[in-house]
């Protein structure tokens, strides 16, 4: 379904800029993980900011109303960047200066027209994890893996970028018919049903740009630690804007419900049951559109570059890690093969089959 662009053209946005309440500058002040406040890097003003946990509830909206009742205003100035390598498009505060993009690391970045059509997000879950600890994380990681090549553990993070990436919610309580059949031996029985199931912060990911494959590895983000979005939040650190609409991240997640519904039928009348037909009416549809906060990077070694992925609120981390196995397993591989060609001549020539 295509994305409903009237409700984005009848909103326009208005812009303010993070000021200092010290010294009333404007660039250069960023949000720091480890304090959760803005620091300003000329008079080193610490303004709080509210906490995660201790604001009020995220609202979320009425999916049949969102149109009329969404906003585009992200409260201060951004422009956005495409990259013409990956086509990646990351919203930066209107100052930041970029020379790369922070997906693929192409310098091959320029901005985009204006677009005040972009639609803010209704909440965001803040970066606690700063740079120092997700480095931290990463030698933690690399240091509990198994069987490395010598060198790999200690190796340092290049590139290291924190950046909010869009995911959409989807909160609904879902009523489905079944029908069901199994087997008494050759015997095919029927049988038929109703289920119903509350599905709480469904995600989705708002974005078909981003190629990274380990992203969904470390998406294990606590939602009750969102809190209402807010400029200051992201203050110094780019956005990846979304290109998956409100539509069709709705057709995306209800693609996916009818299996967890199907799952959660098996689980309870048996898996060697067999669902046929399922019908699912969707009720009380609610959605939020929010930012999460990552870390891209990657390492080198011996010429070869890794990706590397960690969670800017939790600190989980994924890579890939040259391993010494394939130096053990091929020679292994080899001599066993070199054994079964031994074998078989020798049963050859002593069955006669083999003259030598």
């Amino acid at each position: 379904m295509s994305e409903n662009k009237q409700f984005i053209g009848a909103v326009n946005v208005t812009s303010s800029e993070v000021r200092c309440p010290g010294c009333g500058g404007t660039i250069g002040i960023k949000y720091d993980p480890e304090s959760l406040n803005l620091t300003c890097p000329f008079c080193g003003k610490v303004s709080t900011l509210p906490q995660p946990g201790k604001v009020p509830v995220v609202q979320e909206f009425d999916f049949n109303t969102a149109l009329q009742r969404s906003s585009v205003n992200w409260g201060h100035v951004k422009k956005l960047i495409v990259c013409a390598n990956c086509g990646g498009q990351t919203l930066y505060d209107a100052e930041q200066i970029t020379g790369a993009c922070p997906f693929c690391g192409s310098t091959s970045v320029t901005p985009a027209a204006e677009n005040p059509q972009i639609m803010a997000p209704q909440s965001v879950i803040p970066f606690s994890i700063s740079k120092d600890k997700a480095q931290q994380c990463f030698s933690d990681l690399m240091h509990r893996k198994h069987c490395l090549r010598k060198g790999v553990a200690d190796s340092k993070l290049e590139n290291l970028i924190g950046i909010y990436i869009p995911f959409w919610t989807f909160d609904a309580l879902t009523v489905s018919s079944f029908s069901a059949f199994y087997y008494i031996g050759k015997l095919k029985n029927y049988f038929y049903g109703t289920w119903n199931k509350d599905f709480d912060d469904m995600i989705i990911f708002a974005s078909d740009k981003y190629r990274n494959p380990f992203t969904a590895r470390v998406q294990d983000y606590d939602f009750t630690k969102a809190v209402p979005y807010s400029p200051e939040y992201l203050a110094g650190i780019p956005a990846e804007r979304y290109t998956v609409g409100l539509n069709e991240a709705w057709e995306r997640a209800k693609s996916q419900m009818p299996r967890k519904i199907e799952r959660a039928i098996l689980r309870k009348y048996g898996i060697h049951n067999f669902i046929d037909n399922l019908a699912t009416n969707y009720y009380n549809v609610r959605f939020r559109y929010l930012l999460v906060p990552m870390y891209f990077a990657s390492y080198r070694f011996k010429k070869r570059r890794f990706p590397v992925v960690i969670n800017g609120q939790t600190g989980k981390t994924f890579c890939d890690a040259p391993t010494i196995i394939p130096f053990i397993v091929l020679p292994l591989v080899g001599l066993f093969l070199i054994l079964v060609f031994i074998l078989v001549v020798y049963l050859m020539i002593k069955t006669g089959n083999l003259v030598i």
